[in-house]
């Protein structure tokens, strides 16, 4: 009690939040004005550090929140200290006033996933204190403080910006408009008052040109670039991105070297199948896409034909960057309109393609202090091992005013070899990140995902997160794709989770790591089944191989000749690798859920596995059931043409076929090569289809899927590959 008034006495975090005026949230921070004023920096600097002084001292309600305040405690005074750019001290001050206002007033009772937010924070300021002590002598006299090396000073500004950016990302959405970029809480600290933004002049990049783009859509010179649906970062097929509060010290990383006009041009992210390099990817576009930074995305895989061709990269996105940056677009036009050399453009060279799609017009119109990335996520994923090496010489030996790349692939031998030919680029190896940095992110992941089976948290919602998460995490190492793995194995269906939840608890490391639990998933699919059961598995895992594309489950059973509630039958003990349309819905596509899955049945050791797969004879398979296929359903006017004297578009009923004989069209060659055109029997079955009237049906059907190029390429490719005479015959004919 006061002794003088009788009232109660204000505990120390009220008086502390009063005096810093807390109590009555502010809805925004006014734009900070340029060059602002050393003693109002002053004040900025001591209320953020009295504000985390208060929650290192009464914030017991969540560990990560009280070693989160100290470790930006000795975070900002070593940059007040030391660090020479007042404008990114004052701007990593303005986000920390606002951290610092959640912090004083978080609550007993939280949302998880703010938990998870915060407990990525802790990570950074963990790991960027231990960088700054390693740089910054303690010992040091207050005059040698001053007397830092050039290499030192980098490095108080470059963890400056990741810290700010780190916050940002963590805790905030960011918005712009009207020349102004407004970071807004995310939803999910609900304990507040009101929302608390921080707004700031938006300057040093690309605004948005109020203009109609419409015309550069329907314009019919920008469908010369190709129509490559789905390679944006935006589609849901490309996975989800990184968990809320993961990969924090990275993405940081990555948008200092964004926002940094004299960082180099070309960043190349590399790491094993499995680090999670597209979920970092992903989420990198969201954030540069939230900042006006994003001039677009590609997204390579091997699910996708087109989407393998290196030759419809640089125009795709030269269309990306058309639609969505208007002078660029008036520009691109230009170039397309009045250059012979750009009548194809997916088939021209390379270099001609990046010179007179991307590097001409952003010249053109992009002026100095403008900053745009553009993201090539899994390059490796792509088919032309040669066309790649290409891509990346054009790319790192080409500097395009205010445009910068963003790359990433595993670190294969031809890739690696292009990239140590120059010196002109960042790099980060993902493998090569600290282990405790990549396990606390794997930790954040495994804790999202099983804090929504609602079994596992039930049973452990008083002491979540459990220590089984962090046995899987130590199993998992530095692979994600183990992580997510384990987790889909663990919730399978077909299993009891809690149960496979506790006994989860094996060691191993590396690439190991995965092989041992894929060896768990398939002797667990096979265990107890027939022979004729366990055949019935192998021919879908045999097609899952091998197939050109993503095939649904009635395509599966066409080929395989099999009944489609056999081919799903088949896949529910594989749920934890492969993922199946839900019941009924017969033409969505059977995918993988990682390339490692591929490699690891496809794999020479160990061949006496039961689910074990050669994919020379998957090819022959595969391609046996497209001839039978093509043969049994290809005959005179397949196409449906009710007559011949108007075009395929121009028939009275549009023309179509069936799914299994448009797949066989248009894959039988390419097995027939994968296969092995040595083998006598298989050049007689070529020579017979292709001697025979079926090739005439053949080609109609190709000419009603507009694949007549399929033809033509595979014909040149089986003339190479083994049957000369005869095909280059046709060609010429």
């Amino acid at each position: 009690m006061d002794s003088r008034s009788g009232s109660p006495k204000p505990r120390k975090r009220d008086r502390v939040m009063h005096a810093l005026g807390l109590d009555r949230f502010r809805r925004s921070a006014s734009p900070s004005p340029r060059g602002s004023t050393s003693k109002t920096r002053k004040k900025l600097f001591e209320g953020v550090k009295t504000a985390l002084e208060t929650v290192v001292t009464v914030a017991d309600v969540f560990p990560p929140l009280k070693s989160t305040a100290a470790g930006l405690l000795v975070l900002l005074k070593a940059i007040d200290d030391y660090g020479e750019n007042r404008k990114e001290f004052t701007r990593l001050s303005e986000r920390l006033k606002v951290l610092s206002e959640i912090m004083v007033a978080f609550p007993s009772e939280f949302p998880e996933e703010v938990g998870d937010r915060f407990r990525g924070l802790a990570s950074i300021v963990e790991e960027s204190q231990k960088v700054l002590e390693e740089r910054l002598d303690p010992k040091r006299s207050k005059i040698e403080r001053f007397i830092l090396s050039p290499r030192d000073k980098e490095e108080v500004l470059k963890i400056t910006q990741e810290i700010s950016f780190a916050i940002e990302i963590a805790m905030f959405r960011s918005t712009i408009q009207n020349e102004f970029c407004t970071l807004q809480v995310v939803e999910g600290v609900g304990w507040l008052k009101a929302r608390i933004n921080v707004i700031e002049d938006f300057s040093g990049t690309i605004r948005t040109i109020k203009k109609d783009v419409k015309f550069l859509r329907r314009s019919e010179l920008f469908k010369k670039l190709g129509e490559v649906a789905g390679a944006e970062y935006s589609n849901p097929e490309r996975g989800t991105g990184c968990t809320p509060g993961s990969r924090l010290a990275l993405l940081a990383r990555l948008l200092v070297w964004a926002t940094d006009p004299s960082s180099p041009h070309v960043f190349w992210l590399s790491g094993p199948a499995g680090t999670g390099k597209t979920a970092v990817s992903k989420t990198f576009c969201t954030q540069l896409h939230e900042r006006r930074l994003l001039g677009g995305s590609y997204f390579c895989t091997l699910k996708e034909r087109d989407l393998q061709d290196v030759y419809l990269i640089i125009p795709t996105l030269a269309r990306i960057l058309a639609e969505t940056r208007p002078d660029f677009g008036s520009a691109l036009q230009d170039v397309l309109e009045s250059d012979e050399d750009c009548r194809t453009p997916t088939k021209m060279a390379l270099d001609r393609q990046y010179t007179k799609l991307i590097h001409e017009p952003a010249e053109k119109v992009f002026k100095s202090g403008d900053l745009l990335v553009i993201c090539i996520d899994a390059l490796d994923e792509c088919r032309n091992t040669d066309a790649i090496a290409q891509l990346l010489t054009v790319l790192l030996r080409t500097t395009t005013r205010c445009v910068k790349f963003m790359l990433t692939s595993r670190p294969e031998m031809a890739l690696r070899e292009s990239f140590e030919s120059s010196t002109i680029h960042s790099q980060l190896r993902l493998y090569d990140l600290e282990d405790h940095i990549v396990r606390a992110d794997v930790i954040l992941f495994l804790t999202e995902r099983f804090r929504n089976v609602r079994a596992i948290y039930q049973h452990y919602q008083d002491t979540w997160p459990p220590p089984e998460i962090e046995q899987i995490a130590d199993f998992s190492g530095k692979l994600f794709i183990v992580a997510f793995t384990a987790f889909k194995y663990i919730t399978a269906p077909n299993g009891v989770s809690i149960e496979r939840f506790k006994e989860f608890n094996r060691q191993s490391d590396g690439i190991e790591a995965i092989d041992s639990l894929y060896s768990d998933i398939m002797e667990e699919a096979f265990k107890g089944l027939k022979p004729r059961e366990q055949e019935l598995v192998h021919s879908c895992l045999s097609l899952l191989v091998s197939a050109q594309h993503p095939l649904s489950p009635h395509d599966y059973g066409k080929l395989l000749n099999k009944d489609i509630h056999l081919i799903r039958e088949a896949f529910k003990a594989l749920h934890s690798v492969v993922e199946v349309p839900e019941e009924g819905i017969d033409n969505g596509a059977i995918s993988i859920y990682h390339a490692s899955f591929v490699d690891y049945v496809t794999s020479h050791t160990p061949r006496e596995q039961k689910w074990a797969v050669e994919k020379a004879v998957a090819h022959a398979t595969t391609g046996d059931a497209c001839f039978r296929i093509m043969i049994s359903m290809l005959c005179f006017g397949i196409s449906g043409a009710q007559t011949s004297y108007l075009s395929n578009d121009d028939q009275p009923t549009p023309l179509k076929l069936a799914s299994e004989l448009a797949y066989a069209c248009t894959a039988w060659g390419d097995h027939a090569i994968y296969a092995g055109l040595e083998s006598e029997m298989r050049q007689q079955k070529v020579e017979a289809f292709l001697k025979g009237e079926m090739v005439w049906y053949w080609l109609e059907a190709l000419s009603t899927m507009k694949a007549v190029k399929y033809g033509y390429n595979i014909l040149w490719k089986i003339s190479k590959a083994g049957l000369p005479t005869y095909v280059r015959r046709m060609l010429v004919d």
